[in-house]
């Protein structure tokens, strides 16, 4: 049940960023997936957070029209990096989330922007990339912190709803 709900959550983002937030405007918007990431490497173990990730990664990869295996990587190494950091820092406080989805984000969009980058057919200038990588990081440290309670509640309901589908029921079979 776990495994399907962390399944739908991040096929929703997918498709959500990749059709309602796309668009030639003026907001740089960051990858959705990211806080969903900082998420699992805060609250769930490898077993159960990997294979979302891979399939993640994967799908992104494919959507993306970028380098192949860049957000496969990224997801990996954020994930790596949150495991790391949770071991000096309490997960349930307040600040660390928000900090964790920004530095999560920082990351993802510096690897992105520096992939591009490197392999543009065209010289690009380095400094055209600030704008876009400050209104990522700006936009994730805002919308970030909701997405997070968004998942821990839903996560929640989730082993709420187990719960009680596998209760052990009375020895007359009641209800």
């Amino acid at each position: 049940m776990t495994y399907g709900y962390h399944l739908i959550i991040c096929l929703f983002l997918i498709i959500f960023q990749t059709t309602l937030l796309t668009g030639g405007g003026t907001a740089h918007l960051y990858d959705l997936l990211a806080p969903f990431v900082v998420y699992l490497g805060a609250y769930h173990l490898p077993r159960a957070a990997i294979p979302v990730l891979v399939l993640g990664g994967l799908a992104m990869d494919g959507i993306s029209g970028g380098v192949f295996g860049v957000h496969l990587t990224v997801y990996l190494w954020m994930y790596v990096g949150v495991r790391w950091a949770i071991q000096f820092l309490q997960v349930g406080n307040v600040i660390l989330l928000p900090l964790l989805v920004t530095a999560g984000v920082v990351f993802e969009s510096l690897v992105v922007a520096f992939s591009a980058v490197v392999l543009a057919s065209a010289p690009w200038p380095v400094d055209s990339i600030f704008p876009v990588v400050s209104g990522q990081v700006m936009w994730g440290a805002v919308t970030g912190p909701f997405l997070m309670l968004f998942f821990i509640r839903g996560q929640k309901v989730v082993d709420r709803a187990k719960k009680s589908y596998y209760a052990e029921k009375s020895p007359l079979r009641i209800p």
